[in-house]
C-alpha cells in the first residue's frame, strides 16, 4: 500500500491511501473515538459497511462517518483501492467556530446518510477537495483549514445523501437500533429472537450477512466504547462496565484485551 500522510499536531488531517492489490476482501471493522472522518473513493470495487447498512460505491462518491459509528470496507476483487481521507477532530468545529456544520454528521440515524453522491461531489465539493490536496502536500496547512471551513459549508447545504441499498434486510437495522438503545440492559439471542420474531439461528445468519461481525461482537463492541464514554464522565471502571451492560468486571476486562490487546488500565 502506497500512503502519503499529512497529520501535523493540529486538529485535522489528511491521507491518501492507494492499495494497488488490497490484501484483506474484508478490511478491518473500526470505528473512532474522537474523529469525524470524510473519506473519498476513488477508484476500487467495493461496499461500505456501516451500523448494519450497505452502500455499494462508485468512483467519486463522498463517506462520512462520526465518532463511535461502525463501519469498515469489503473490497469485492483485487481492482486498485484509491481514496483520499480527512480527519477532523471535535476542536476544529470549536477552534474556526463552525459548530454548525457538525449537524451532517450527528443529526441522523446511525448508519445513515452516510455516503453523498459522486454527480453532486463533482459538482460542488471537488473542487475545494483538490485545492486541500495541493494546500497539504505545500504545507500550507493553515490554507487547508480555511478550505475545510469552506468544504464543511457546502457540505452542510448538501441534502441528498443516498440512502442504503433497499436490498439489505431492514430487520437488521432494528436490531441496532434495539441494541443501541438497551446496551445497558440484559441483551441476549433468545431475547432478540423472541422480540423480532425471527429464529435465533437465522438472525444469527442474517446479521452477520448484512454487517460483517457477530452478534456478539456487535453488542461487546458498543459496550466498550459506552465504558470509554462513562469513565471519561468520571465514573470508576468497575461501575462504568457494570452500567454498560458487562455482567461483571472479569467479563469485561477479558472482552477489552481480546479487542485492543490492551488492558483497560489504558484508558486512565
Amino acid at each position: 500500500m502506497k500512503q502519503s500522510l499529512t497529520f501535523p499536531n493540529l486538529d485535522f488531517g489528511l491521507a491518501h491511501k492507494i492499495d494497488a492489490q488490497p490484501d484483506n476482501i474484508d478490511f478491518k471493522l473500526h470505528q473512532h473515538d474522537d474523529v469525524f472522518e470524510i473519506v473519498l473513493f476513488m477508484s476500487g470495487d467495493a461496499e461500505f459497511y456501516v451500523e448494519g447498512n450497505v452502500y455499494k460505491l462508485k468512483p467519486y462518491d463522498l463517506i462520512i462517518t462520526r465518532p463511535f459509528e461502525m463501519h469498515h470496507i469489503r473490497c469485492l476483487s483485487q481492482r486498485p483501492y484509491e481514496r483520499i481521507i480527512f480527519y477532523l477532530t471535535p476542536d476544529f468545529f470549536t477552534r474556526h467556530e463552525c459548530e454548525e456544520y457538525k449537524d451532517i454528521f450527528i443529526n441522523r440515524a446511525a448508519g445513515t446518510g452516510n455516503v453523498i453522491p459522486s454527480d453532486i461531489v463533482k459538482d460542488l465539493l471537488l473542487n475545494s477537495i483538490n485545492r486541500m490536496s495541493v494546500y497539504a502536500h505545500d504545507g500550507a496547512y493553515t490554507a487547508v483549514g480555511a478550505v475545510m471551513v469552506e468544504f464543511l459549508y457546502l457540505l452542510s447545504h448538501t441534502v441528498t445523501a443516498i440512502s442504503p441499498e433497499k436490498s439489505k434486510d431492514e430487520r437488521v437495522s432494528k436490531i441496532i437500533a434495539y441494541i443501541n438503545e438497551h446496551l445497558s440492559e440484559q441483551i441476549t439471542l433468545d431475547f432478540l429472537s423472541e422480540h423480532f420474531y425471527i429464529n435465533k439461528y437465522h438472525l444469527c445468519k442474517l446479521f452477520k450477512k448484512n454487517t460483517g461481525y457477530t452478534l456478539s461482537q456487535y453488542i461487546n463492541h458498543k459496550r466498550i466504547l459506552l465504558v470509554r464514554e462513562l469513565h471519561a464522565s468520571g465514573q470508576s471502571l468497575l461501575e462504568a462496565s457494570t452500567n454498560a451492560g458487562f455482567n461483571n468486571y472479569s467479563h469485561f476486562y477479558r472482552m477489552y484485551v481480546r479487542k485492543t490487546g490492551m488492558t483497560p488500565k489504558n484508558m486512565d
